[in-house]
């Protein structure tokens, strides 16, 4: 190889690299895969759609994996890296009381992100919740945002129950991993009949966390509207949050309708997502 050629070269890869490594906010989702298991990990056109809601974001925090061979959810991350490997998977064990368990994960572009310490499963003193949640730390690999994801699928029937705890949850996360800066995330079956959803300001006190997907939020693909996904920080992370947020309705993108498939094949929750800057964390 010539010296004009290699020079050529090195100067793509330095493009690539700064374009990669200069990103000063990443997005964070949370999103039901509705019965996420062996059925649907063999529909491709639905694996592939997933796939490409999950490459949307940098980091996705997923609920409702149902597969006893836990096999299927390391099917889809080969369909999110079939490109390039950019993403890596933590994978929570299978959690529930009856014999219909299910299993967190959270999927982080490799890139951008690393995992701090190890994942760990709420300690549910009293058994509490039927799905624990999963906690895990995070960390910008060229920023100083740090922080915690709690990952959490209430029990429909004991919403009201499970979601006055999750205060309890993030202070155990923050003491956990020696961090203030705690997210808790995921389907809380937050409204409709199963949660009065103005009761949020009384089980987080504004002064303490503040909640990023308001009641005004519509997380259902059903007909009807319903803020049933949420997100909840600390007060520490108020200063990491941009201020927005969203809910990806992956059924208005381009070409959806061309593919075969109707929202409900996709899950019956639209991912939500909220973005956060990477250099501004003071803790």
């Amino acid at each position: 190889m010539n010296r004009k050629l290699l020079s050529f070269f090195l100067l793509l890869l330095l493009i690539n690299a700064s374009l990669v490594f200069s990103q000063d906010r990443i997005s964070i989702a949370s999103f039901n895969l509705r019965v996420f298991g062996q059925t649907k990990a063999a529909k491709e056109p639905v694996m592939d759609i997933i796939a490409d809601i999950i490459r949307h974001f940098d980091i996705v925090a997923v609920q409702e994996i149902r597969d006893k061979e836990e096999t299927a959810i390391y099917k889809l991350l080969s369909k999110v890296n079939r490109d390039r490997n950019e993403y890596a998977l933590v994978v929570g064990p299978r959690l529930g009381r009856t014999s219909s368990k299910e299993q967190y994960a959270i999927f982080y572009r490799t890139s951008l992100l690393e995992m701090v310490n190890s994942p760990k499963i709420y300690d549910d003193v009293g058994d509490q919740f039927e799905r624990e949640p999963l906690l895990a730390m995070f960390k910008v690999k060229n920023g100083n945002f740090d922080f915690i994801l709690a990952d959490i699928h209430t029990k429909p029937e004991d919403a009201v129950k499970e979601i006055a705890l999750l205060p309890s949850v993030m202070q155990y996360a923050g003491s956990l991993f020696e961090d203030p800066d705690v997210l808790c995330l995921g389907d809380w079956n937050a409204d409709g009949s199963y949660f009065n959803e103005d009761a949020f300001l009384s089980v987080f006190p504004q002064d303490h966390y503040f909640l990023i997907i308001p009641n005004s939020a519509d997380t259902s693909v059903a007909s009807k509207s319903n803020s049933y996904d949420r997100m909840v920080a600390t007060a520490t992370m108020k200063e990491d949050w941009t201020g927005e947020w969203g809910v990806y309705r992956f059924d208005d993108a381009e070409g959806f309708g061309n593919r075969g498939v109707k929202p409900a094949d996709i899950s019956d929750h639209y991912p939500v997502w909220a973005i956060f800057y990477a250099d501004k964390d003071s803790d």
